[in-house]
């Protein structure tokens, strides 16, 4: 009974196991199947994920995969540029998928004038930026994360002050004027900059580079146009977000200097009456040995780091907040930011707060509105380096400040003195002021607000045609503090009495366009026209009051009526109206040819009566290659090809109003006992002033590879500007010193390249490149008159040096560096010596007649350039020149496993760099000052150097080549790494997605430039004086540790 009953179970077991492996084996089979394009060739990479389950696989070379599924499961197959598809699993068969392209690129909606239109229906050339590439850069501008990221668009900070501006380039330089920046449209309406804006806050920028896509602007967009859209309500649940971080900042890079021994040796070789200050033998009169003895003491001793003692690490902060929600009628959105930045460089700093709501009502079936209200306040804090002119230019004082104390005194104790006590004996008080002092005791403030609201109503009359008119109206309030307390050196100027002085602004901006928009599509034909007109005013009124005299440092900017002396009040007023009509026509056949054209006028109070209005055509055609049959049968790889060709027109009207009439201002004069007011002409009228304006062909191809996993855009551009506005100099006996005129052409010309790339698509993991370079030349064709060049001044050091330094010559790029050519230094066996000792220069060795104290060795030599022998001001000549040969970036982003890397390289050939910085920190002759480290290899008796010229031996205020650098750089601009929880972790506590993140900025940057940083341009707002480096804020390294979340 107990065997039998054993028996029994023994087989049921047995049967049991049988069947569990049966069902393991039916529940868990092997799928074969192969994947293929819609040409029937393998998709080598695909992704295949057993629905519901973590299970996958991916295809091998030959488009083939296994997977182990259930029987009837669902395999989801994906493949980066094709539609996913969904097939049943089916086993002992193999299955075959075959995917279809997903023109979802192409389908992309991108903003164009009073606009948008699909990507594939472009015709003109605009690139695009999207939210994720610049979002991630901890900055006070969003212009910051654009350089390097947008072919044919150089972005230059001017430095590394904490909020400064940008010089940006669209295309080259295309005037001579002072404003040589794109036009900014925000969510359709013009605005000064976009610096207010915050990163978070920007949905997309487009910008539109040649005059087929942004003639539509007409008379204001010869410099480019960039758009940007801003982040608006989604319907849906409200959802909120919250992007926070900290940044740590430290200065990237210090310069060298003399250290003690150097620079006593130097006092030495200067006057050796100098020395006693330094080291004497012997003991002081207390019966002390003096510290120092001689020159070898100096060797290993401490010095006063100014650099280290000015320029410390930082924290900075941002914060982001922005709630959206909504439903099919109405679509809200909420966002607020501050942003804070504390300088590396003593008292300054900046920091920014907005604050935005948009609402977007249905109102009715056929009538949507979209509001928009936007607040902005900026803080700017601090002097800088390069706030404070001439030879007071701060970081100048940083590199020459004296680093030992020497006999007379400790280094604590030269800390603490406002100015240097040596100099104070010899009565030089003014000579070297300590530059901690200085920027502590500078009060320099400008506070910006800003007030923004605009509305729109759009009507669908019927199907196809729609009316739209939008409004806005914008208040920008500034007001700049400048306050010199009793130690600043302007206050010691004035007999140790503060004073200062305020300045405040008011802009006000309004505009109003209204368009009537017409889209039918008749069976292939493809219709899209657009008409509207649009008015536009701006206001500026500026206000500005001195004091001096001030008791104490407490009284401020806001007591300025308590100063003693009232020394200037002034106040201007300006504005300017532009009325303007303007349309657009699309045409599409099949969606393969592509045609479009825009025309506008405009009207503007600037011009006078006979050139008040200015005409700005545009036309642009494409042709889409790869939709043809021929294409797709012969090159089943070429996923887009599309060929472009655009002309058109643009201008710029940025000069002052009024140029072409009369103006006057009054002067009061006595006459006996009494006054008399008298008009006297403000300006010499040209009511002959006209539009800059500048017409560009462009030439573009689109390409497309492998389902659009390669993409490549190129452009080949020429660009002629005519009529340059630009203010002429003229002959004294016309009692003017200049006038604006139109006076010349430029020509920019260039090609743009720009690469995005799907490397490699796994299921969990993934790698994309994006790249782009841009070559481009300008040439200036003419001046008015036949002149052959016209002079710039880059205002460098304006008490020495007096000379144009900058020159744009006819047939020459602009951005060209004016002066000596360096030819080395003079030595000993150049010369002949006399019975009586006297040194003559040697037949065939050039005469240096700009050294008026008679060449010898030791001295600087420059290259005759006129073979004359004699080397005079005629010698100058083209010594650099500021614009490079090609620029552009590199990014690489990484995704595996919910973790994301991503780093951003940007380059920069070709280009020099004036470094007036370095200039002036080796003026040697300049007794009692420190000097860079290249000073210490000088010329001298017992070194022939034939780079650095003896104490004396250069000309002050002449500019020579020896100090024009090369620029070309190559910096890793970001590394951003993050990590995105998973969702399964976080919905308990309601977060939908969680990512901490951290970054780091301007980690290195490879140059062979001397200075703190390649990329800098002290003179920007001058398009003729680029590439100078004049006491420019060092640019920082930025750490930062940051968290995003969305509930």
């Amino acid at each position: 009974m107990h065997n039998t009953l054993n028996i029994s179970m023994s087989k049921r077991g047995w049967f049991a196991l049988l069947a569990l492996l049966i069902t393991v084996c039916v529940s868990a089979q092997d799928i074969k199947g192969v994947v293929l394009d819609e040409t029937d060739l393998p998709l080598i990479g695909a992704t295949v994920r057993v629905k519901g389950t973590q299970v996958g696989a991916t295809t091998d070379f030959d488009g083939n995969f296994t997977v182990k599924a259930e029987k009837n499961a669902i395999l989801q197959i994906s493949y980066i540029g094709y539609k996913a598809q969904e097939v049943k699993a089916q086993p002992g068969k193999v299955i075959t998928v075959k995917l279809v392209p997903d023109n979802a690129m192409l389908e992309e909606i991108v903003v164009v004038g009073y606009g948008s239109m699909k990507k594939s229906d472009l015709t003109g050339s605009v690139a695009s930026v999207a939210a994720k590439e610049i979002e991630g850069f901890k900055s006070s501008s969003v212009m910051e994360a654009l350089g390097g990221q947008v072919a044919g668009v150089q972005i230059t900070q001017t430095d590394g002050t904490p909020g400064s501006g940008f010089d940006i380039k669209i295309r080259g330089v295309g005037t001579l004027n002072g404003n040589a920046s794109p036009l900014y449209i925000v969510d359709g309406f013009q605005v000064d900059n976009i610096d207010y804006l915050a990163n978070s806050d920007i949905e997309s920028i487009q910008i539109l580079k040649d005059a087929s896509s942004s003639a539509i602007y007409g008379a204001r967009a010869a410099n480019g146009v960039v758009l940007v859209t801003t982040k608006s309500g989604k319907s849906g649940k409200p959802s909120i977000s919250y992007n926070g971080s900290a940044s740590y900042r430290k200065i990237s890079k210090t310069l060298d200097l003399l250290n003690a021994y150097e620079f006593v040796k130097l006092q030495g070789d200067l006057k050796a009456e100098y020395i006693p200050n330094y080291y004497k033998t012997g003991n002081d009169a207390d019966g002390v040995p003096y510290k120092y003895q001689s020159l070898d003491d100096y060797i290993g001793v401490d010095v006063v780091d100014w650099q280290g003692e000015t320029f410390n690490p930082t924290w900075s902060q941002d914060h982001n907040l922005v709630i959206t929600g909504g439903n099919d009628d109405t679509q809200y959105s909420a966002s607020f930011s501050h942003y804070k930045e504390n300088g590396i460089f003593r008292n300054s700093g900046f920091d920014k707060t907005t604050g935005k709501f948009r609402i977007k009502q249905k109102i009715t079936k056929k009538i949507t509105l979209d509001a928009t209200i936007n607040y902005s306040n900026t803080n700017k804090k601090g002097v800088g380096t390069s706030g404070d002119g001439g030879r007071f230019n701060m970081l100048a004082q940083i590199l020459r400040a004296r680093p030992t104390g020497g006999l007379k005194m400790t280094n604590e104790q030269l800390l603490a003195s406002a100015i240097d006590p040596i100099m104070l004996d010899d009565n030089s008080g003014l000579a070297q002021m300590n530059p901690i002092i200085q920027a502590e005791s500078v009060t320099n403030n400008r506070r910006q607000e800003l007030w923004n609201a605009q509305m729109s109503l759009t009507y669908k009359i019927i199907k196809g045609l729609t009316f739209r008119t939008a409004g806005t109206y914008n208040t920008n309030n500034s007001r700049t503090d400048v306050f010199f307390q009793e130690e600043s050196r302007q206050s010691i100027s004035n007999g140790r009495m503060p004073y200062g002085e305020t300045q405040m602004g008011r802009d006000k901006r309004w505009s109003n366009y209204t368009q009537l928009t017409w889209e039918q599509k008749i069976k292939k034909h493809r219709y899209d026209i657009m008409l509207g007109e649009e008015i536009s005013y701006k206001s500026t009124e500026y206000l500005l009051g001195q004091a001096k005299d001030f008791p104490t440092d407490e009284m401020g900017n806001d007591n300025l009526g308590l100063g003693a002396t009232p020394s200037k009040v002034a106040s201007s007023f300006t504005d300017k109206t532009m009325l303007s009509f303007f349309a657009r026509g699309n045409y599409s056949y099949n969606d393969r040819y592509l045609l479009t054209a825009t025309v506008r006028a405009d009207g503007s109070t600037v011009f006078s009566y006979k050139n008040k209005w200015g005409f700005f055509p545009s036309f642009s055609a494409a042709w889409r290659i790869s939709e043809e049959k021929f294409i797709k049968q012969n090159l089943p790889f070429l996923s887009n090809a599309k060929l472009r060709l655009g002309w058109g027109v643009v201008g710029n009207d940025r000069i002052a109003n009024f140029l072409s009439l009369d103006l006057y201002t009054t002067s009061k004069y006595g006459i006996g006992n009494s006054t008399a007011t008298v008009l006297n002409p403000k300006h010499l009228k040209n009511k002959n002033l006209k539009w800059e304006g500048s017409t560009t062909t462009n030439l573009g191809i689109d390409l497309g590879f492998f389902a659009n996993r390669l993409n490549v855009t190129a452009d080949f551009f020429l660009k002629n500007t005519k009529d340059l506005l630009l203010a002429q100099n003229l002959a004294y006996v016309t009692g003017f010193s200049s006038q604006m005129q139109n006076i010349g052409k430029i020509q920019n010309k260039g090609i743009e390249l720009s690469l995005n790339s799907t490397n490699l698509q796994k299921r969990n993991f993934q790698w994309t490149t994006d790249f782009n370079i841009s070559f481009i030349r300008n040439e200036l064709k003419a001046l008015s008159s036949g002149a052959n060049y016209a002079e710039a001044y880059s205002n460098f050091d304006r008490t020495n040096f007096t000379s144009s330094d900058y020159r744009a010559i006819v047939g020459e790029s602009l951005g060209l560096i004016y002066g000596y050519e360096f030819d080395g230094i003079y030595q000993a066996n150049e010369f002949y010596t006399t019975p009586k000792g006297e040194m003559i220069l040697k037949p065939g060795i050039t005469d240096n007649r700009r050294y008026t104290q008679g060449v010898a060795p030791g001295v600087v030599k420059y290259k005759d350039q006129n073979g004359d022998g004699i080397i005079t001001t005629a010698d100058r000549t083209v010594i650099g020149n500021a614009m490079p040969k090609w620029f552009g970036g590199i990014t690489n982003t990484f995704n595996f496993y919910g973790v994301d890397l991503s780093f951003m390289l940007q380059f920069q050939y070709g280009n020099d760099v004036y470094n007036a910085t370095r200039l002036f920190a080796t003026c040697s002759q300049d007794e009692r000052y420190n000097m860079l480290a290249e000073v210490a290899d000088r010329w001298s008796e017992t070194n022939a150097s034939n780079k650095v010229p003896s104490t004396r031996g250069y000309v002050k205020g002449d500019v020579y080549s020896r100090f024009v650098e090369d620029g070309s750089f190559l910096r890793l601009k970001n590394l951003t790494v993050g990590y995105t929880i998973p969702q399964k972790l976080t919905k308990k506590a309601f977060i939908s997605r969680l990512r901490v993140y951290a970054s780091a900025q301007n980690l290195f940057c490879i140059s062979g430039y001397s200075g703190y940083d390649p990329e800098v341009s002290s003179a920007a707002s001058n398009p003729m004086t680029p590439g100078l480096d004049w006491g420019a804020y060092p640019k920082s390294k930025v750490f930062t540790f940051g968290i995003d979340v969305q509930f």
